[in-house]
């Protein structure tokens, strides 16, 4: 099953695909009508929409596109993923996404890292 049938199955994963499929078109308008309606209001109180859309713009800027390399966890209301980027491409990020159980499924937490290489 490919990764985009596996976070198709999901309510978080389904959040993920349309918050990178803004994301990626860089259409930030979008995207702050995407957030104010998406997360939850105890994620909006610790970072404001004007703030998380600061982020996706910065990380834009620096990364530019993002890509599902792998799905490494789903579940119905978190999902798991490991992104490639377009101007990055020695790294990997990290990114986790879980929703509320009932609709609308807004996201309860959020998470992108980029990650660490193993020396050896």
């Amino acid at each position: 099953m490919s990764d985009h049938q596996l976070l198709s199955q999901s309510a978080a994963g389904m959040r993920l695909i349309a918050q990178t499929t803004l994301y990626n078109a860089g259409n930030l308008a979008r995207l702050e009508v995407f957030i104010a309606a998406s997360y939850h209001p105890d994620l909006l109180a610790a970072q404001d929409v004007a703030a998380r859309l600061a982020a996706f713009a910065a990380h834009y800027d620096a990364l530019g596109r993002w890509k599902v390399l792998q799905t490494l966890a789903t579940s119905k209301h978190h999902v798991i993923v490991v992104f490639a980027t377009e101007r990055d491409a020695e790294a990997f990020y990290y990114c986790e996404l879980a929703v509320e159980a009932d609709y609308p499924h807004r996201i309860t937490a959020y998470r992108f890292e980029r990650l660490q290489e193993v020396e050896g």
